[in-house]
């Protein structure tokens, strides 16, 4: 590593031009300005001043030192800039939630983006666990989860809470529903499927429901925004939080079936709880908060 000092002594005696009143200056004797010099020649291993009596010239070694410091006194002077300025409209946002969620909120919080190009959204989809790990891990800064983790190191707020649906074809809005007819349609599983399935159906089908396995398939999709194209083309039924059915395009194809027993997961805002977030994120977490206690109402009846 270049001795800091040797080097800013280095740049203003190029600057001034004159030893003493570098030594000036930087309140030195001009001895120890030569002294500083020369014990920089000799830590980089080549000479940087050609000395014409009292006046001197810098080698091609010098020279390029010279725009190397300059370069780096640059970057520094810019890195205290952006330590001591919060820019709320410059850096990345890094957000994780369930894949329903993420669908939800991706285009409301690309308009921000849109506003401030300074700005990059990155919105990851993932299970509950993965989020928690990642918050701890500093991988991202914000979550939303539905299960809040034992872990000191977090904080929780609520948001409100999200239901789980019962979806079939519009076919069926008119027939009595049982777990028969649910047989006869075929389970349309995805990601979440079988967790949010077995939630749901030994809630409301009692002993009729044995096991998520045992249900008759009629498909699998991993895409969040899909799974609902096969329950609109008659194809079978699946189970969805109420945030994904709602933002279906062609509702008109769908039926929400009524529940004996409403199935639903209160969600939170998590994220750690000594980690001081950048301004930036500010908007986002006022955003979400907007977002989903405008969108979200806590059911009357209970689990």
């Amino acid at each position: 590593m270049i001795n800091q000092q040797w080097l800013h002594t280095f740049l203003t005696l190029v600057e001034v031009g004159h030893f003493t009143q570098t030594a000036e200056k930087l309140y030195m004797t001009q001895p120890g300005v030569s002294q500083q010099i020369k014990k920089l020649e000799e830590q980089v291993g080549v000479p940087l001043l050609n000395r014409i009596g009292k006046r001197f010239e810098l080698t091609r070694e010098g020279e390029i030192l010279y725009q190397f410091g300059c370069k780096r006194s640059q970057e520094e002077d810019q890195l205290y800039r952006e330590l001591r300025f919060d820019d709320p409209h410059k850096g990345e946002c890094r957000i994780a939630c369930s894949g329903a969620m993420a669908t939800f909120l991706y285009p409301h919080l690309l308009k921000r983006q849109k506003i401030h190009s300074g700005l990059i959204v990155a919105v990851e989809a993932a299970p509950n666990e993965r989020i928690i790990q990642s918050i701890l891990k500093n991988v991202i800064d914000l979550g939303i989860v539905t299960q809040p983790s034992p872990s000191t190191e977090l904080e929780y707020e609520p948001l409100g809470f999200d239901s789980l649906c019962l979806v079939l074809p519009s076919d069926y809005a008119s027939q009595s529903l049982s777990f028969d007819t649910l047989e006869e349609v075929g389970f349309i599983d995805h990601p979440d499927g079988a967790h949010y399935a077995d939630r749901l159906l030994s809630a409301n089908f009692g002993e009729q429901f044995h096991s998520v396995e045992k249900l008759r398939k009629r498909g699998y999709i991993n895409q969040i925004n899909q799974i609902l194209i096969p329950v609109s083309e008659g194809l079978g039924f699946t189970v969805l939080p109420e945030m994904a059915v709602r933002h279906f395009q062609h509702q008109s194809l769908l039926y929400v079936a009524s529940l004996i027993v409403p199935i639903h997961d209160e969600l939170f805002l998590a994220r750690k709880k000594h980690r001081i977030l950048p301004k930036r994120y500010d908007w986002f977490e006022r955003k979400i908060k907007e977002l989903l206690r405008k969108g979200l109402e806590k059911p009357n009846v209970p689990v």
